[in-house]
């Protein structure tokens, strides 16, 4: 039986199904020559196996330097595979900087073999342990593997287009190309490609970088090479992410139950009366109200309260009020014109600003997307 267990970015995140796996084997293979010592406890009288034998000793060639470094990556796994007949195995890897680490490679090389029972254990991956980090960047996400050695640079900037135009926030991981590294070649290419996509699309997207003993949330536009590191990852968020605090955050499903007064509930009763402005109303006493004002259109909000900050719009601390001083998108013309147009479909009566709520926030939802940069 092999036991596969995934370590991640810190051996402190293991499960406790993983560590009763350590304990019931008779036989530990340390894939990546983990340090190892805080698992003293489950490791008594284990035999443990970090090294094996090099059949032939690396080439200067990088090519072949490379396959050197395969063929024992390959060998450990063979290893592991002839021992677990008659033992108990696990097999400790680390996923830093490969999201499934190496369950595809141990499942394709049993299969040349009968009767090749194994367990994986899952593990904090690099997207989780990213994600703690930064706050709360993932909303729909997709995660890329930016050096895959048979991924062709085409392919790539396929995957990348078709994420950032369907708005899905990227993890970005595998930063490096090693190849290149090794030849003292530029080792950011695919990188570089990915800034010049991200920067054609829009390079004020929020992004954080997550290092090994370090983290910073920026606009992608500033993102500075040099603090890179080989085990660095990105979570680039989309239209929909922005900062609180020190938190990196996309609107997700934060609902708070509506509240109402009697001006916005007579201002949506003139409104379902198309007695409500259009425009900006020069009648009004507190022209003008905010400091980008195109239109005056919902002096009111229907969506109130949203409770996300993405258009600005921020709690009062330790009152419990959600205050719309900053928020400046709905009275913008595009903005409007796009609610008044889904919302003669939902709003039927002034009640509807309650007991039609989600489905309000899933108009603001499609308008802030097509009117968010």
């Amino acid at each position: 039986m092999i036991n596969l267990i995934y370590i991640g970015s810190d051996i402190g995140n293991i499960t406790l199904n993983a560590l009763e796996a350590i304990r019931d084997s008779d036989i530990i293979m340390n894939y990546d020559n983990l340090d190892l010592t805080e698992l003293d406890y489950f490791l008594k009288d284990k035999e443990i196996i970090s090294t094996i034998e090099e059949s032939d000793s690396a080439s200067s060639d990088s090519n072949e330097s490379i396959y050197s470094k395969l063929e024992q990556s390959y060998s450990k796994i063979e290893l592991s595979i002839s021992k677990s007949f008659d033992n108990n195995l696990t097999l400790i890897c680390s996923n830093d900087s490969n999201i499934q680490a190496i369950s595809n490679l141990l499942i394709q090389i049993s299969s040349k073999y009968h009767d090749v029972k194994l367990k994986i254990y899952p593990g904090v991956s690099p997207i989780d342990y990213t994600a703690s980090i930064l706050g709360a960047p993932l909303n729909d996400f997709v995660a890329i593997n930016l050096n895959n050695p048979i991924v062709s640079s085409t392919e790539l900037e396929n995957k990348i287009n078709l994420a950032i135009e369907n708005n899905l926030v990227l993890f970005i991981h595998n930063l490096i190309d090693k190849l290149n590294l090794i030849n003292n070649e530029d080792k950011f290419h695919n990188f570089k490609k990915l800034k010049e996509i991200i920067t054609n699309f829009n390079n004020e997207l929020l992004v954080g970088i997550v290092n090994r003993d370090s983290y910073e949330i920026c606009q992608f536009k500033d993102i500075d090479e040099g603090k890179l590191e080989e085990n660095s990852t990105l979570i680039i968020g989309n239209k929909l992410t922005y900062q609180i605090d020190d938190y990196m955050i996309t609107s997700s499903d934060y609902i708070v139950e509506p509240k109402f007064i009697s001006y916005n509930m007579e201002f949506f009763e003139k409104y379902l009366n198309g007695e409500s402005p259009k425009g900006l109303d020069y009648d009004c006493d507190y022209l003008p109200c905010h400091k980008s004002l195109e239109a005056c259109d919902f002096c009111y909000c229907p969506f109130y309260p949203c409770a996300d900050g993405i258009t600005g719009g921020l709690w009062i601390k330790d009152k419990g009020v959600w205050s719309c001083q900053n928020c400046d998108w709905i009275h913008l013309e595009k903005p409007c014109q796009y609610i008044r147009e889904g919302l003669d479909d939902i709003l039927e009566d002034v009640d509807d600003l309650k007991n039609k709520h989600i489905e309000l926030l899933k108009l603001r939802r499609r308008c802030l997307l097509k009117t968010l940069k």
